[in-house]
């Protein structure tokens, strides 16, 4: 077709508007049938942003805002609960998770859910483990939540206003003062009166002791339930002690006067207490150097095999009898003055 210099340009200027009335239908199919090119996704999986998928025609969606952990991001949902749209998100609740609607709510258009997983942490309370996840904020709202009364003299290792980071570990001291008032027994006194007509180490009680008793009040601290400490406070006497009256042998027995002296020779020369050997001799065989016993212990001292065999050697005495007073009594005296007087049950 031919077009004269005059109709040139109403020529161009029509082609020009159906050109740009072509774009804009092409345009608003484009958005029709998928996501709009300039509008940012509001899609939310497990907590964090994500491209949305293409919209599927027919369905009623409802447009929400979701809140994981203080992380938020817009979606849409058809489903009619709120467990469902959560569901469908991807999004589980435990036990201790806090959420901002009933999970069998019905889904409200423009509605904020908001789910609060918490922070680990470790909440010790008076010695025991009572938490291990927290809501955020606050040591005083950790133990607002978990319902923990503090006492008067409690202490929290954390002032109350620190903010609560995960891995924390909050302690409660439980600490208490108790007065407690009890009876107790005051010990008896022991008297010894030395007796020449009675063998040597015997002893014969002629008062029997009895205890006194007191009432003792006390202050009694406890902390997470165990004391640590008391102070007396005030003490009034019950009954007074009565001290026990003992009779004790000073004689030396008939026919021991030579083992005694061979005993005193041996605690002179090894540099041993002589009373204390005697006590020990007399206990053990009654001063008799011929005592033996079925558990294998002989003589003067009851010396067991095995250790005459390795102290007999070192006090100088190599090959010597058990049997041997003298041999015996510086053995045991050698022993003695060497730190040894366990090795004897009598002392």
């Amino acid at each position: 077709m031919l077009v004269g210099k005059r109709q040139f340009p109403f020529v161009v200027l029509r082609l020009g508007r159906l050109a740009l009335v072509t774009f804009i239908v092409g345009m608003s199919t484009w958005a029709f049938l998928g996501p709009a090119p300039f509008v940012r996704s509001t899609a939310v999986i497990a907590g964090r942003a994500a491209p949305a998928p293409r919209g599927v025609l027919g369905v009623e969606t409802a447009p929400l805002t979701v809140s994981v952990d203080g992380l938020a991001a817009n979606v849409r949902t058809s489903s009619e609960t709120v467990a469902d749209a959560l569901r469908g998100l991807g999004l589980a609740t435990g036990a201790g998770d806090r959420l901002s609607s009933p999970v069998e709510s019905s889904v409200v258009p423009g509605q904020r859910l908001a789910l609060d997983r918490g922070l680990p942490v470790t909440l010790v309370d008076g010695g025991q483990e009572v938490a291990s996840r927290s809501v955020r904020g606050t040591v005083a709202d950790l133990l607002a939540a978990a319902g923990i009364a503090l006492g008067p003299l409690d202490l929290v290792d954390r002032p109350l206003g620190d903010s609560l980071s995960p891995g924390d570990v909050v302690r409660v001291t439980r600490i208490t003062d108790l007065q407690a008032t009890i009876l107790e027994d005051v010990p008896f006194a022991v008297r010894l009166q030395p007796d020449p007509n009675l063998e040597r180490a015997r002893q014969v009680v002629v008062t029997a002791g009895e205890p006194g008793r007191v009432e003792n009040t006390y202050l009694i601290h406890v902390v997470d339930g165990r004391e640590t400490g008391r102070e007396l406070l005030a003490s009034q006497q019950i009954a007074a002690p009565v001290a026990e009256i003992r009779r004790v042998g000073t004689r030396t027995p008939s026919g021991s006067a030579e083992i005694e002296a061979i005993i005193r020779d041996a605690a002179a020369a090894q540099g041993a207490d002589a009373e204390q050997l005697l006590r020990v001799a007399y206990c053990e065989s009654r001063f008799n150097p011929g005592a033996y016993n079925a558990s294998g212990a002989s003589g003067l001292f009851q010396f067991l095999p095995s250790t005459w065999a390795a102290n007999s050697v070192r006090a100088g005495f190599s090959g010597a009898s058990v049997w041997d007073p003298v041999a015996s009594a510086n053995v045991a005296a050698w022993m003695i003055a060497r730190g040894q007087a366990a090795q004897w049950v009598c002392r």
